[in-house]
Order: C-alpha cells, then sequence, then structure tokens
C-alpha cells in the first residue's frame, strides 16, 4: 500500500467519525431529564402487561442514555484541545519563514505575520496570501543578520 492510500484511508476514517459525532450530537442535543422522563412513561404505559419490563432493563437504559451523554461530552473535550493546540502551533509560527498552499492550490512562501481563526480553521498570513495551518508543508527560523 501507497502512502497515498494510506493517508486517503486516514482522511476518510477520521472524516467518517466526525460526521457521526456530529449526527449523535444532533440527534441528542436536545435530550434532557424532561425529554428521558417522557420516553420513560411512554415506555411504561405501553409496555406488555404480562411480560413488564425488569427493573434492570431501565437501570441499563438509564445507563446507556448516561454513557452517551458522557461520550458527547468527552468528545467535545477533545475537540476544544485539538483547537487548543492549533492556536499554539498557529502561534509559534509567527515570525517564521514557512512554505505551503493556499486553499486554491497556489504554492506560498514567506513570513507569518498574523494567524486568524475562522470556522475552527487556523490560517496563517503571509502578506495577502492565506495559508491554512494544516497546508504548511516547511518550516524554517529566519537566519539573525
Amino acid at each position: 500500500m501507497g502512502t497515498a492510500y494510506t493517508n486517503a484511508l486516514t482522511s476518510t476514517a477520521s472524516s467518517s467519525t466526525e460526521n457521526n459525532s456530529k449526527n449523535t450530537k444532533l440527534l441528542f442535543n436536545d435530550l434532557g431529564a424532561d425529554t428521558f422522563l417522557k420516553l420513560l412513561i411512554a415506555e411504561l404505559q405501553n409496555q406488555d402487561p404480562l411480560n413488564p419490563m425488569e427493573n434492570s432493563e431501565m437501570v441499563q437504559q438509564l445507563n446507556q442514555i448516561y454513557q452517551l451523554q458522557a461520550n458527547m461530552k468527552l468528545v467535545d473535550a477533545f475537540e476544544a484541545l485539538g483547537m487548543t493546540q492549533n492556536v499554539a502551533s498557529a502561534m509559534s509560527l509567527l515570525g517564521k519563514t514557512i512554505q505551503g498552499m493556499t486553499d486554491d492550490g497556489q504554492s506560498v512562501s514567506g513570513q507569518v505575520e498574523r494567524v486568524t481563526f475562522e470556522d475552527g480553521v487556523t490560517k496563517l498570513h503571509i502578506g495577502s496570501d492565506i495559508v491554512p495551518l494544516e497546508n504548511v508543508t516547511e518550516v524554517a527560523v529566519s537566519a539573525k543578520g
């Protein structure tokens, strides 16, 4: 397997995981205590009286909901950590000479003058050119004379 193939698989898997995380958040964003109680009452009212739900089943369902909410909070924390890491990385590049590609595929080389953050994307400014942090291919420290 080539590097390009491996990178494509990694990128696809990462994108799929991110999309699943976003979909789960959208589905359960509004699931609070009130919604859960309404679901529980509806389930209890509609259960088979000859085969009622066991207490252990109810506790298991509660546990699954709490685990899902905890996992969603953990995903949020990891996303925030990733953003913090991007900010730190970008700030460390201020004043350094980089080489990279703009969003339209233009190769750019020069000293990073400022850093901006737009829609979760960290962008480095070199003159009038903007290079997303993920598109940086080379970093060099400017020679002091």
